[in-house]
């Protein structure tokens, strides 16, 4: 312990002053340091707390001691800082401040600029299955290669708070005359698929379809299931789902609505946060 008196006593001979002073700037040296508080107190006097390993001051009614932060960790730690969630240090439009672990600053900055390892970004485009960037995924859900011919093809389940961006590469069908792609959307509430929609116009056979299309929000409850993007007659297409507040929980690709085999092609999935629907 580092403590001692302040008080100045007119009685003490010169060797006792001087200790007394040695021993008052070794305290203030110190800080003060002891298991327990100084005897004597004043207004903004700094008190190194050895047991609890803190560091106090006192407060200007001095009747108290205002915890400044621990050293418990070996590290000074400021008491009554904010200390940021990894989320909050990402939010960009955040106005909540304060102190963030190196850890967490490193996640933030990774999250930005996009570096692999870093949780991915959900604000944009992102295959549905990643979940850090650079961890493989690709959002590929269907390879002819792997399955072969299909007469239809369905997405994975659209979870909420997600719109979806549909991607197919080289679909093909075998046959005569020309066809045109479809997708439909699968009800929840129904259990059945709505009718469905042209995303392109005539293909002829074993020509390869190339095409993306956004599937447009299709969690949140609504009358319709629209698609977006290369569809027949404008940018956009949309089906009824046989009532309101109705829901859709995957799609369907198909040839003429299931008229002939997929035979060739692979299809991906991306998807992106919205906060419509969950």
């Amino acid at each position: 312990m580092t403590q001692a008196t302040y008080l100045l006593d007119t009685g003490h001979t010169k060797a006792q002053a001087f200790a007394m002073l040695q021993g008052a700037l070794s305290a203030i040296q110190s800080g003060n340091a002891g298991a327990t508080p100084p005897a004597e107190t004043a207004a903004g006097m700094l008190w190194v707390d050895t047991a609890t390993r803190a560091l106090k001051m006192r407060n200007i009614a001095n009747n108290g001691w205002i915890t400044l932060g621990s050293f418990a960790s070996g590290n000074f730690v400021p008491a009554g800082v904010n200390q940021l969630t990894e989320a909050q240090a990402k939010d960009a439009l955040s106005d909540i401040y304060g102190a963030v672990t190196g850890q967490i600053l490193a996640a933030a900055i990774d999250a930005r600029v996009r570096a692999t390892g870093a949780p991915v970004n959900e604000a944009v485009w992102h295959p549905y299955d990643m979940v850090r960037v650079g961890d493989g995924a690709d959002g590929l859900f269907w390879d002819h290669s792997l399955t072969g011919n299909q007469r239809y093809v369905q997405t994975p389940a659209f979870e909420d708070g997600y719109e979806y961006m549909l991607k197919i590469e080289g679909m093909e069908w075998d046959g005569f005359g020309t066809k045109r792609p479809t997708v439909r959307g699968y009800v929840d509430q129904t259990g059945n698929f709505a009718s469905a929609m042209d995303i392109y116009s005539d293909i002829n056979p074993s020509t390869g379809f190339y095409t993306m299309i956004r599937l447009l929000f299709p969690r949140v409850p609504s009358p319709y299931f629209g698609v977006e993007g290369k569809v027949p007659s404008g940018q956009l297409r949309t089906s009824e789902l046989g009532g309101d507040n109705r829901t859709v929980s995957k799609a369907e690709i198909s040839w003429d609505n299931r008229d002939t085999d997929i035979r060739a092609g692979k299809m991906y999935l991306y998807r992106r946060r919205e906060y419509i629907s969950g």
